[in-house]
């Protein structure tokens, strides 16, 4: 499907007033040097008080994606001063320090005097620390982006997967959901296969092997999670875990379909990418009947990150297979995506973000309802979901083509 020049330049024009809330939002203004938030983006702001959540590893990496590929288009300096201040604060976050044998790469998840990191938030950290070394040439960033997919890469088995977790005290530790590690009672066993997104990334850039054999065997899992009828389920046995409830993820629906992912996280990158090394049309396959299924049966109005994570997953399964999903993002795109968009606000830390938490269900932290928040979550996937119909971009590190 066509889009008009004139609806390309207003797709563009939205996505980089996405990327302004980044820039506008970002913290560390106030007495700089003494000001340890330096660098963070927000995890969410709510409006109506004009209170915030500093954000985290994972939100450090997605704000990247965003900034970063606003610099590429772009080339106006205040996206890159505001990538290379989160890309500070994520250098504070990951342990570098070779004394740490076990975890040195992991990211920290909160703060760097956290005492743990999940994988998965780490690993879009470390997608954005890959994407900051792709559009400025940084060394120190790519660095820490390889530092970070040797950690995944070293401690990886076929037996145990991916770790999810790295814990920094009171003891040095990597932990793994066989084992009943980190987050082992949550069973999103084909969400945490985002783990390999930035060996992805890291993949096609140096076409080191090592890489894609874990992003092999992280695809090879997500297609164990994909029902009959295209669609994906939290985990490869319903049967072992009881329903989840609502949340930004799944728990939507009735009976079974509580399982299904509704915000996958991107795993469809791994998928695709594995596809794009291999040719194996199996990866293709997978994609093809999600995105069919996708188009048959969603968006729905909850989540409301569902949507533009869908809309990203379609557009590049599209791309890949020759497929033309482009009149479905659009006859959604109003309602799901650019309604939720603030624009015309006098609200810097509001004005061009996008409204919509699900994390707590219903509001967040200070109460209120969905759509008083601002967040980095929908910030991040629509400003990906603009990105791509305006032509120019590509979602960055929530894409299998990066940036």
């Amino acid at each position: 499907m066509k889009i008009s020049a004139k609806d390309r330049k207003m797709y563009l024009e939205r996505a980089l007033k996405a990327a302004d809330w980044y820039v506008n939002s970002q913290l560390g203004d106030y007495r700089p040097r003494w000001n340890a938030d330096r660098g963070r983006f927000l995890y969410y702001y709510f409006m109506p008080e004009g209170r915030h959540v500093p954000g985290i590893n994972w939100t450090e990496g997605r704000g990247l994606f965003v900034t970063c590929e606003a610099y590429k288009l772009t080339g106006d300096e205040k996206y890159r001063r505001a990538a290379e201040l989160a890309v500070r604060y994520v250098a504070a976050l990951q342990v570098m320090d070779p004394r740490y044998r076990q975890i040195l790469g992991a990211i920290k998840e909160h703060t760097p005097q956290d005492e743990i990191g999940g994988a998965l938030d780490g690993a879009q950290a470390a997608s954005g620390l890959l994407m900051y070394a792709k559009v400025t040439g940084d060394k120190d960033a790519l660095r820490g982006g390889r530092a970070f997919c040797d950690f995944i890469e070293r401690h990886f088995s076929a037996r145990r997967g991916m770790p999810v977790a790295a814990v920094m005290y009171p003891k040095e530790q990597v932990t793994f959901a066989v084992e009943g590690g980190f987050d082992a009672e949550r069973k999103f066993d084909c969400i945490r296969q985002a783990t390999a997104i930035p060996l992805w990334h890291l993949c096609r850039r140096t076409r080191e092997k090592k890489y894609l054999r874990v992003v092999l065997y992280a695809a090879d899992f997500i297609l164990d999670c994909q029902r009959a009828d295209g669609g994906m389920q939290d985990t490869t046995d319903i049967s072992a875990a009881p329903p989840p409830p609502a949340n930004h993820h799944d728990g939507r629906g009735e009976g079974d379909d509580r399982y299904l992912l509704r915000n996958d996280d991107a795993i469809m990158v791994v998928v695709l990418g594995a596809y794009l090394a291999t040719k194996d049309r199996k990866y293709l396959d997978a994609a093809v009947a999600y995105a069919d299924w996708t188009v048959a049966n969603e968006p729905h109005d909850r989540p409301l990150c569902g949507f533009p994570v869908q809309a990203n997953n379609v557009l590049d399964a599209g791309t890949v297979a020759g497929k033309d999903y482009t009149p479905w993002v659009l006859d959604h795109l109003q309602k799901h995506l650019l309604d939720l968009q603030v624009i015309g606000s006098n609200d810097r830390r509001a004005e061009g973000g996008f409204r919509g938490e699900d994390e707590e269900n219903e509001g967040g932290i200070f109460g209120g309802t969905s759509l008083d928040y601002v967040t980095n979550r929908m910030t991040c996937y629509s400003a990906g979901t603009l990105f791509r119909l305006s032509g120019k971009g590509t979602g960055a590190g929530f894409s299998p083509f990066g940036l």
